[in-house]
């Protein structure tokens, strides 16, 4: 959260950069082909944008060139990322004697020498088109030397165009010769005796050109600011030239193994004031103090004096008269960065434009203070329903109300304060306790894991509206999120795609916020996700909200990085909910439910609350919460195992159903979501198992004729009308459920197709039993059996057993007697 707010308060640092070269090097470098004014061959390698100084020799008769020679190489960059150029005078090739310099320049690189390694000359020249300008250039190097020669630093802004004839640019005989345009001596202004007239329509307007002496094996920063010869002109062109050895030397000494590494080559932009004063009075200026008080001194222009550090950019000051502050805004000459400053000067009236009070309907609103601009009511707005009271005395609040939005507007103009009180007349809302999720992985990942209601209204329209009051973000109230005119379809299927504010003090900060909402509606409960841009500072931060009903049967914590697991299951009411989490999540010992890659540690699961798992996983130790009496029970388990490892007697699958009996057999393996009938020979609770894997929860269903058998993972499903193993008179038959009759997770039920059936036996291990298919509920029912025909048949009759064959009415539905 301190990060957070940070970036929303101080906005970007004073520090200031833009990269305006490719200066990390870390791109796929590209073939060099050295610049010799005609043909030319590959050597070595150069970083894309930038060229090295390996020289391709002599070209020998046109056939083969001698004293190819590579002077630079990629290397680990800075920080052990990346790549980083390597810069080392090396020998030439052919003649040992003869030293070249390794140099890295935005230009063109070039040499000359005759034959026998005299009149040896070189440098760079052109570079690239550039209209900035830069405060200074800023580096990170290795360097290594055997003797007192430096390492070079240059750099160069021009406009124009610098000429020299005659400037011979190749090893040879008798060099070739070019009119060089822009050659780097030309433009600074350093004599040379290698070339003919230079003709100069061109304007110099800074230059870097130091030397580094020092020798380091470890990464140096290093930095240099730019002079400036001329801060009125825009340059045209720039050049940076990186050397390992003394560049501009008069005599061209170049040592052999020095070497100059170098790496995240970047152009700084100041973009604060170098000096501010008031009626010529030293205010205590700062470069990184940012706010000053004069409030004790009435504000007059001229008398204010400021000076940008930059030689681009601008400073730019403008006075409110209405908050007597003087904001002087400095922006870099590349546009990216700015600082404002400001000075609070004498107020022409001391008002604070503040609210001692708002009350609706003459009741004070609930934690009013005078720093807090928001409310929310849950009321509809009514002339003079809203009164309010100014702190500043003898001053009159007024009162504005937007129906659309619903917002009220207070405030106090004759104050000249820019300050609004908002109250939201939200509108009457179905409440859904939530958990929820809240994760942002340029942010950290893990946010935060609260507990909150979720209110839904309903549009005469059809749609829905989302309310979340008092949104928590990392244990802060960031304000009341409010989205409207949400679709919903006829399966609860609601989805909306909306740009909001937050409706608070933070949410001014936060500022327009992209919103996409999607979920369901269903069974009293809220499930949604909500996708959130924020952007500041041009980085766009995605954050992500999901909301659960606290009873949900699990949460996909996946993906999310400093997960907090307490946090997620704090406040969830269904204990068998399964957390999903990372490989390498951090979790408590003793913890329950959670998964971590996809291994669990302990999986307890109980038959009062819907079992779901989405997802497959392992889990070392497993326990059911089920109490199971003696005799015979519906079983279905989200895993694999066996009667003798639950301690049971036996377990029977559903193999076949001829329109009378309904046949099972018994099975040595149970497989996960099967249905089955389970004897216990004992009472047995809270069943233990060892080293299970948990299977994705998708109930199998086995039919045979028009018979189905189903496995069951929701707590509480209601079995009217559907059939149930149950106990009545101290014997267990296949009972149809009535009103009020339940079945808990990893239970079973059958479904019978067409007519209902009054009268079936079921055969287990070739035992034949009677079984009663017209009781519901435990306790039974009592109901009228009638004819086709409408005679009264039975009167309050509990079973249809001893009826004959034939199709009777019993509560206005057909069933069938066999």
């Amino acid at each position: 959260m301190k990060r957070l707010f940070t970036l929303l308060l101080v906005g970007s640092s004073l520090a200031g950069w833009a990269q305006q070269v490719n200066g990390s090097f870390d791109e796929p470098w590209e073939d060099c082909t050295p610049y010799t004014g005609g043909t030319s061959i590959t050597c070595g390698t150069q970083p894309q944008g930038w060229k090295i100084s390996h020289i391709a020799g002599y070209n020998f008769f046109g056939v083969t060139w001698i004293g190819s020679t590579k002077v630079a190489s990629s290397t680990t960059g800075y920080n052990d990322q990346g790549l980083a150029v390597q810069l080392t005078n090396t020998a030439n090739e052919s003649k040992k004697d003869q030293i070249i310099p390794a140099y890295l320049t935005l230009g063109t690189p070039w040499n000359t020498a005759n034959l026998s390694g005299q009149e040896a000359d070189g440098g760079s020249f052109g570079g690239l088109e550039f209209s900035n300008k830069p405060d200074a250039i800023e580096f990170y190097y290795k360097r290594s030397a055997t003797d007192s020669e430096p390492a070079s630093v240059v750099a160069y802004l021009w406009s124009g165009t610098y000429s020299q004839a005659n400037v011979p640019v190749n090893v040879a005989n008798s060099p070739k010769t070019i009119t060089m345009t822009n050659r780097d001596r030309n433009i600074l202004g350093i004599t040379t005796n290698k070339g003919g007239t230079v003709t100069e329509t061109g304007n110099l307007i800074a230059v870097i050109n130091n030397q580094i002496t020092n020798t380091t094996e470890e990464w140096t920063k290093y930095t240099a600011q730019f002079e400036y010869k001329d801060t009125e002109t825009t340059p045209e062109k720039i050049n940076i030239i990186l050397a390992a050895n003394d560049y501009f030397s008069a005599n061209r000494t170049v040592t052999e193994g020095n070497s100059l590494t170098v790496d995240e080559v970047t152009l700084i932009y100041y973009h604060t004031l170098s000096a501010l004063s008031y009626d010529g009075k030293d205010i205590n200026f700062e470069e990184s103090t940012l706010t000053y008080d004069l409030s004790d001194v009435t504000y007059e222009a001229d008398k204010l004096h400021y000076t940008k550090k930059a030689a681009g950019g601008t400073a730019v000051a403008t006075y409110n008269e209405t908050t007597a502050k003087v904001s002087i805004v400095v922006t870099s000459d590349d546009k990216l960065n700015s600082a404002t400053y400001e000075l609070q000067f004498k107020m022409p009236v001391s008002y604070t434009g503040k609210l001692s009070s708002i009350s609706y309907n003459s009741t004070p609103l609930e934690g009013f203070a005078e720093d807090t601009h928001y409310y929310s009511l849950t009321a509809d707005y009514t002339a003079d329903c809203l009164t309010a009271t100014a702190s500043d005395e003898g001053l009159t609040p007024t009162i504005s109300y937007d129906a659309k939005s619903r917002i009220a507007t207070i405030s106090v103009p004759e104050s000249g304060q820019d300050i609004n009180y908002y109250v939201k007349f939200a509108k009457e809302a179905t409440h859904y306790p939530s958990k929820l999720l809240i994760s942002c992985d340029m942010l950290g990942g893990f946010l935060s894991a609260p507990a909150q209601e979720v209110g839904i209204t309903e549009n005469e329209d059809g749609t829905i509206g989302f309310q979340l009051i008092g949104f928590e973000f990392t244990g802060a109230n960031m304000g009341d999120i409010y989205v409207d005119d949400i679709a919903m379809d006829g399966d609860g299927n609601i989805y909306k795609e909306d740009v909001i504010q937050i409706f608070g003090d933070f949410g001014v900060l936060l500022g327009d916020l992209p919103i996409t909402l999607k979920g369901q509606l269903e069974d009293g409960e809220l499930e949604c996700d909500l996708d959130i841009t924020w952007t500041n500072e041009g980085y766009q931060y995605p954050i992500k909200v999901t909301v659960y009903p606290p009873t949900t049967p699990y949460i996909d914590a996946r993906g999310i990085s400093g997960l907090n697991v307490a946090a997620v299951q704090e406040g969830l009411t269904n204990p068998n909910c399964i957390i999903y989490t990372d490989k390498g999540t951090t979790v408590s010992e003793g913890s329950e439910n959670v998964v971590v890659g996809t291994s669990c540690t302990k999986l307890n699961l109980n038959k009062s609350n819907d079992i779901s798992i989405p997802y497959a996983f392992t889990a070392t130790e497993a326990s059911l919460a089920r109490s199971f009496a003696t005799g015979w029970h519906s079983i279905c388990l989200p895993f694999a195992t066996t009667p003798e490892t639950l301690g049971a007697e036996q377990a029977q699958a559903f193999t076949a159903f001829d329109g009378n009996t309904l046949t099972f057999e018994k099975v040595t393996a149970m497989e996960a979501n099967v249905p089955y009938l389970i004897y216990f020979a004992k009472k047995t609770e809270n069943i233990s198992l060892q080293n299970i894997d948990a299977a994705v929860t998708v109930p199998q269903s086995v039919t045979h004729g028009n018979v189905t058998f189903t496995g069951n993972y929701e707590a509480g499903r209601n079995m009217e009308g559907l059939y149930g193993v149950a106990e009545k008179d101290g014997a267990q038959y296949i009972m149809r459920g009535g009103a009020g009759s339940t079945l808990g997770s990893t239970g079973a039920y059958f479904t019978v197709s067409g007519s209902e059936v009054n009268s079936l036996h079921l055969r287990l291990d070739g035992i034949e039993t009677s079984i009663s298919g017209v009781q519901t509920g435990q306790d039974g029912q009592a109901f009228d059996i009638y004819s086709l025909n409408g005679i009264k048949m039975r009167s309050q009759a509990a079973t249809t057993d001893g009826l004959p064959k034939g199709i009777y009415l019993i509560n206005g539905k057909k069933h069938i007697v066999k």
